[in-house]
């Protein structure tokens, strides 16, 4: 495990800052380990540290030696793509570059299917799974801030403005077909597009979605699992003489990301190319700058100093304890937690984490869990 290095800062009150020095356990339910890893959850962090179905096509001499070079292709094809997903596009260019030997000692596994063969020809999808801490260390060793934080699902709600009309659930609506339609690879912030049933046309209008109704965004959001919704309004221009389009759009996203934020992009297509290839060039492009806001709200730095948050943890039995503190494991920022009283309704827990308040506000927010200030302590939910 690496930890963070530097002094620590204690946010609480006065009382509880006694309580953090002198404690006593009392065990009623369970007996309990004082200081627990954070990163005991690693296997809820392999998804992000993964690279999937990575496409590999390569011929030789033989069949050997096409399924060996293919698989070290698709490593590096992996490796580099996992670093992209967990680094800004500005620092893509100080990636590193490493052997093939050092890149599979970072290499926890590999799963592959859809295995083709002939003599001289070897294709195949491979799943590479990364060593979490090993590219925790690297990214720390090269000096690039990284974010490994995958967001909830954000609900699109993608209106489309025609001569003068505003389409949202309205069929056709080609920008949201554009939306239903993107393959975001594995990114940090997965998006899901509304169905357009009758539930969403009573949930919401374009005219609500235009305004940012957030009563409405809320309730749509949350029919959907969603905790944040992302309006992008698409304007699209025709000039019929130049035989181009252009499209316009502004986003907006709404919920518990750190900064809500509007975003302004114009996009304008090459000449004979068709509206739909515009519009998925648009989306494409949108959603690269929301994970980018994403991964900049979210970025570590291992060698930064570590802060202590102590938080009251109410409960109601073992099991929903053990599944918070679960939830608790997985969390990037969280480098360890100790248990410093357990009584049958309430657990006292030290966070000693990276980053700032706010992020570990939002990261524990991904899992379910809601970090609030009551009037002596922090207090931490599961949100169900």
């Amino acid at each position: 495990m690496i930890l963070a290095r530097g002094t620590s800062q204690v946010l609480c009150s006065p009382r509880l800052i006694l309580r953090f020095r002198v404690v006593i356990l009392t065990v009623l339910l369970f007996p309990v380990a004082l200081v627990v890893p954070a990163h005991m959850g690693e296997a809820l962090a392999t998804d992000v540290f993964s690279a999937r179905d990575v496409a590999v096509d390569v011929t030789a001499g033989s069949a050997t030696n096409a399924r060996k070079a293919a698989l070290a292709n698709g490593q590096r094809k992996a490796f580099r793509a996992l670093l992209e997903r967990l680094t800004l596009r500005t620092n893509h260019g100080d990636l590193p570059f490493l052997s093939d030997a050092r890149i599979a000692e970072l290499v926890s596994g590999i799963e592959v299917s859809d295995e083709k063969t002939s003599p001289v020809r070897y294709l195949a999808k491979i799943t590479y799974r990364f060593k979490p801490d090993a590219i925790r260390e690297l990214l720390s060793q090269e000096g690039l801030p990284f974010a490994e934080t995958r967001s909830k699902p954000v609900l699109v709600i993608p209106v489309y403005q025609l001569a003068g009309t505003q389409l949202l659930w309205d069929d056709p609506n080609p920008w949201r077909e554009a939306w239903a339609g993107y393959q975001h690879q594995e990114s940090l912030v997965p998006f899901i597009v509304p169905k357009g049933d009758l539930a969403d046309i009573a949930d919401i209008g374009p005219v609500q979605a235009m305004a940012a109704t957030r009563k409405r965004l809320d309730t749509i959001a949350r029919r959907y699992g969603a905790i944040d919704t992302l309006v992008a309004v698409a304007f699209l221009t025709v000039d019929p003489v130049a035989s181009r389009s252009s499209l316009d759009v502004s986003v907006s996203r709404f919920g518990l990301a750190i900064h809500e934020y509007t975003n302004i992009f114009s996009f304008t297509g090459s000449h004979g190319e068709t509206i739909d290839n515009l519009l998925n060039h648009a989306v494409a492009g949108v959603a690269v700058q929301v994970e980018e806001n994403w991964k900049r709200d979210n970025l570590m730095q291992l060698d930064s100093r570590q802060e202590s948050l102590i938080v009251s943890i109410p409960i109601t039995g073992i099991k929903y304890w053990t599944d918070l503190s679960k939830r608790l494991d997985s969390i990037a920022f969280i480098r360890r937690k100790e248990v410093l009283s357990l009584t049958r309704s309430e657990v006292i827990v030290g966070l000693h984490f990276v980053g700032s308040t706010a992020q570990l506000e939002l990261a524990l927010a991904q899992s379910d869990l809601n970090l609030s200030q009551g009037d002596t302590s922090w207090i931490l939910r599961l949100e169900f």
